[in-house]
């Protein structure tokens, strides 16, 4: 049996190092690898301990398996963006050398197995705890699910071991012993696999964000932005409620880029993201439709609560410019709007009535918010 965990420990490794070879940028691979690595030279200690002399395979062998275990924390706290910090996982391995060298503890084998079991635990309900963090990664639950589950029946072997040991001494070929070990092979081996697959889920996280973010800005871009629009106006009309778009257009951009430069150009773009992000509600929808136009989508807000919004917007983006320090650099916006009824579901609609306000705007000057005269019929007054 420990062959075979020896075996099953290795060949996870290698597979994890392959699959850090594919993706450099994925440490956490890295580290679990060096998790395995660590519990495989740990298992003949512990497997042939009649071959090597007790301090050597209780004593290093415990140890080491213990410092294996803890790496598995270690490899969560990376794959999450956090820093490495090895001192936690030297504990348990420090604490049981130094309770090694205590007669009482050394000579005791059923309380030896008590504590190696409960250290162990204790590492991979931390490494739990640490992966169960909301991400929109799925494959985190069942990670969390199976270190967790691999934490209990660790903990397990203890009361089995006081119901089936009277004597006081533990025997490492009963039939306990060798489900415990089953049961690390199994674990190895489901633990790599949800690990990749867990790299994989997040890569393709990434790219979806990626296709779905404005690069300058952070915003959504225009396609992001019909997307949560739409799901915006679907729950607005059931609850019977208006939604209102507006439509932003930075005036007289073109002239920031030819007299400034196209970088004071982008950080004036950023500067309008950066107002909406910290003016607007959680629950309202932004996004740069592309070039200096942006739109904002307000749930459950009328086309006269959307005009004082836009004109706040407007305002703070002209004094964010300012901010910027550049002499003589100056921006206004100009802005439509348009209301939906509360039964109306088509952002293009929509958008198409804010985009004629917009140009209402923009030919009056600009600096100028318009709301659209139209609004879209609703479906008693089609059928009409």
């Amino acid at each position: 049996m420990f062959l075979a965990l020896l075996v099953s420990t290795a060949a996870a490794a290698a597979v994890l190092l392959w699959a850090y070879w594919l993706n450099r940028n994925e440490r956490s691979l890295l580290w679990m690898a060096a998790c395995f690595a660590v519990v495989a030279t740990a298992s003949p200690l512990l497997g042939h301990r009649a071959s090597f002399p007790s301090w050597l395979s209780i004593e290093i062998g415990v140890a080491v398996l213990l410092f294996g275990s803890g790496l598995t924390w270690v490899a969560v706290r990376v794959f999450n963006g956090q820093r490495v910090i090895l001192r936690v996982p030297l504990i348990g391995p420090v604490l049981w050398l130094i309770a090694c060298q205590v007669p009482a503890f050394r000579d005791d084998p059923t309380l030896r197995v008590i504590a190696a079991s409960t250290a162990a635990a204790l590492y991979y309900f931390a490494a739990a705890r640490a992966v169960a963090i909301r991400d929109g990664i799925v494959t985190r639950l069942a990670v969390a699910a199976a270190l967790s589950v691999h934490g209990v029946l660790v903990l397990s072997r203890i009361p089995f071991i006081l119901a089936n040991t009277p004597s006081g001494e533990v025997s490492f070929s009963g039939q306990w012993f060798g489900f415990a070990t089953l049961e690390s092979a199994v674990f190895v081996q489901i633990i790599a696999f949800l690990l990749v697959s867990m790299t994989k889920e997040r890569v393709e996280v990434r790219l979806r964000d990626a296709a779905l973010t404005d690069e300058l800005t952070g915003l959504g871009n225009r396609r992001a932005f019909f997307e949560a629009s739409l799901s915006v106006f679907a729950q607005n009309a059931r609850k019977g409620r208006p939604t209102t778009v507006i439509v932003f257009d930075l005036d007289r951009f073109k002239e920031v880029n030819d007299r400034f430069g196209h970088p004071a150009g982008d950080a004036v773009i950023r500067a309008f993201a950066q107002v909406a992000i910290g003016r607007l509600r959680a629950g309202d929808v932004v996004g740069r439709l592309g070039g200096e136009e942006f739109a904002v989508t307000l749930p459950e807000t009328t086309g006269v609560q959307a005009h004082l919004v836009a004109g706040q917007l407007s305002q703070a983006f002209a004094d964010a410019v300012v901010a910027l320090g550049l002499p003589g650099l100056r921006c206004s916006t100009s802005a439509g709007i348009a209301e939906t009824p509360r039964t109306a579901d088509s952002v293009e609609a929509v958008l198409t009535l804010a985009d004629k306000a917009l140009y209402e705007a923009k030919a009056q000057g600009g600096g100028k918010v318009c709301v659209s005269p139209v609004r879209l019929p609703e479906p008693a007054d089609q059928a009409a």
